[in-house]
Order: C-alpha cells, then sequence, then structure tokens
C-alpha cells in the first residue's frame, strides 16, 4: 500500500473519530453539535494540507472553516437570517475562487 493511500485511510479514520467526538460531546451537553461541525471542515483541510501543502484547496477550505467557526461561536449577536447569508456569500466566493485557481492551475 502507497504512503498516499494510507495517508487517505488515516483522514478518513481521524474525520470519522472527529465527528465521533463532537457527537459525545454535544450528547454530554458539552459542546453543541451545531456550533461545533466547523471543526470537521478543519480537520479535513489540516488532512489536505499535509498531503499537499502547497495546495490552494485546502488553504480555501481552511479558511472558511475559520469563518464557519467564527460565525457559528462568537457572532452570536447578528440574527438568523444575515448569518446564513453572510456564511452563503462567503462560501460561493470560496468555490468561486477555489474553481478559478484551479483553471489558473489547467493551463
Amino acid at each position: 500500500m502507497e504512503a498516499k493511500e494510507k495517508m487517505k485511510i488515516a483522514s478518513g479514520a481521524v474525520i470519522l473519530l472527529t465527528l465521533g467526538v463532537l457527537a459525545l460531546l454535544s450528547a454530554l451537553g458539552v459542546y453543541s453539535l451545531d456550533k461545533s461541525w466547523p471543526i470537521l471542515i478543519l480537520v479535513f483541510a489540516l488532512f489536505t494540507l499535509v498531503q499537499s501543502p502547497r495546495d490552494a484547496g485546502g488553504w480555501i477550505i481552511g479558511a472558511a472553516g475559520l469563518l464557519f467557526l467564527f460565525f457559528e461561536n462568537w457572532f452570536g449577536h447578528v440574527g438568523d437570517v444575515t448569518l446564513n447569508v453572510i456564511r452563503s456569500v462567503v462560501l460561493i466566493a470560496l468555490v468561486f475562487v477555489y474553481f478559478k485557481y484551479l483553471r489558473k492551475k489547467e493551463s
């Protein structure tokens, strides 16, 4: 088995482990899953960057995870509708930047 395959298996295992820990913390009432889900995005970004540190996609995914974590936990004074619009716009912008980077990379 190649090192790349082992890293993919390890990243999948860590993502599932993270999900299990977050679900357990939510069940115990320590940290609710509706506020902690961006941590999964950060773990995914971390493994993407470990596999390829120069990959812009990993950095964009990590930035999105940090923004969502910030919005979910420390941006509470904004209404739910406004927060959903902000998150949607940020996510669309990040996807646009990522695909623009991919097109540039292919050329």
